[in-house]
């Protein structure tokens, strides 16, 4: 058996296959090794939403969206209800050649991207294989990784350029290599539960698989996520300094779905078909990227609040990014003491304009509690205009930069065109209440 290849992964989910395959694509000999079997959910829940950019990155690497089409419902609309207030409809603009985003179910999505590695003559994959330890040569360097199956023998696998962990926030390789962490944001975060439903009533006059966001701009906010198979996952979003489950997860999620009487209509005679997971204080952190014959990738090295649904899209973006630095090195263009800088650079560059974004939405959505007035006013206004909506999904989806994507420019316009829209229905409702008068003379 193989024991030495140009670069071992840890962990086989997005971020750590979707590398793989590049460099596989690339001609390096890859050893991709995953904890878990196949198909499995991951230890830690994630926002279950593909938006068109990540789908193109999948398209990149041949993982074309019929492989996965089993594991995903395509929603071309999404609704956002302010409970007691407003609500409204969004279409989901066409981006990327797509004019929809896909809701997903991450056990079957998983799988079927792990399978595809099998494509890749240089990509070996071991499912069931748990690390539990790194080599390091004499000068301190990683060199390889020490574990195996359950029950079996230990064994030692070499890393010709470096051992990546692509293994999660809650990272062993990060532990290992005592990776420090370089930001947290730890001030103001949430806590997140998930499960899957069946026999939801539809949303109002829903034709098709729709997004839902229902909140009341208290703190909580009940979302709901179209998976595959008829299947719709829920997720309750809290902050976290109000989130007390008392000992019982289920009845604090039931409860916070009771909450809102459009989410209790919706899940009247439907039934929980998954177990309840869930993720508290959820962190916003970066850390440091590698150091000698070691590199991180995805929620190993950056995660933060999904909120903004962008942990795949993260994953994807890094792991491209990597693959061409590692290719470069590899040929002998690019020295480790060059790569790592370089690498880090380019993580910054693809998120951290949107972890910025992110942590104000995560402050004025779950934190701030805006007044009544300015809910049926100005936020409804901003949130119900056509302009607003295309450049909220064009925010989500990358089609721009995230920085200052909600410009001042977009909300007073939006603004003005609330105003008018309202005088336009004031001024219609009283023809309408004149007409009849007008009739009867």
């Amino acid at each position: 058996m193989q024991t030495t290849y140009d670069v071992i992964i840890v962990g086989g989910r997005p971020a750590g296959a979707a590398l793989a395959a590049r460099l596989g694509a690339g001609g390096l000999s890859v050893l991709i090794v995953d904890k878990a079997s196949f198909p499995s959910m991951p230890e830690v829940p994630s926002c279950p939403i593909l938006y068109q950019k990540a789908m193109l990155l999948l398209d990149e690497i041949g993982f074309s969206e019929d492989l996965y089409a089993h594991a995903i419902t395509p929603a071309r609309s999404a609704t956002l209800v302010f409970s007691g207030y407003f609500e409204t409809q969004l279409v989901v603009p066409r981006m990327f050649g797509r004019d929809y985003l896909c809701g997903f179910e991450r056990a079957g999505f998983d799988a079927a991207l792990w399978e595809f590695l099998g494509r890749f003559a240089s990509v070996t994959r071991r499912a069931g294989f748990r690390v539990d330890d790194v080599t390091r040569d004499g000068a301190g360097r990683v060199t390889g990784i020490v574990g195996g199956a359950e029950g079996q023998p230990q064994e030692r696998l070499e890393a010709r350029l470096c051992v990546i962990g692509a293994d999660g926030r809650h990272s062993m390789i990060a532990r290992k290599v005592d990776a420090k962490i370089t930001a947290d944001h730890g001030e103001q975060t949430s806590t997140c539960h998930f499960a899957d439903w069946l026999g939801l009533q539809p949303h109002a006059d829903e034709t098709g698989p729709i997004l839902q966001i229902v909140t009341r701009a208290r703190g909580v906010s009940v979302l709901f996520f179209p998976s595959a198979n008829g299947r719709i996952t829920i997720a309750t979003h809290v902050r976290s300094d109000r989130a007390d489950s008392g000992g019982d997860p289920q009845a604090y999620y039931l409860r916070h779905l009771e909450s809102f009487p459009e989410v209790r209509r919706r899940i009247a005679g439907a039934r929980q078909v998954s177990a309840l997971l869930g993720v508290r204080k959820i962190a916003n952190r970066y850390r440091e990227v590698g150091g000698p014959g070691w590199l991180l990738l995805g929620d190993a090295v950056h995660h933060k609040d999904p909120v903004d649904g962008q942990g795949v899209y993260d994953a994807l973006i890094e792991g491209k990014r990597l693959a061409s630095l590692l290719l470069a090195a590899h040929g002998g263009a690019l020295g480790w003491s060059e790569l790592v800088p370089a690498y880090a650079r380019a993580l910054m560059e693809e998120t951290g304009g949107m972890f910025a974004e992110t942590m104000k939405r995560l402050e004025r959505e779950l934190y701030q509690e805006p007044p009544a007035l300015l809910l049926r006013t100005v936020m409804r206004w901003l949130i119900q205009d056509p302009a607003y909506h295309r450049r909220f999904f064009a925010f989500l989806a990358r089609e721009i930069p995230p920085e200052n994507w909600l410009g001042p420019g977009l909300v007073a316009g939006a603004v003005g065109r609330g105003i008018l829209r309202d005088i336009g229905g004031l001024l219609g409702r009283a023809d309408a209440l004149a007409s009849p008068r007008a009739v009867s003379r």
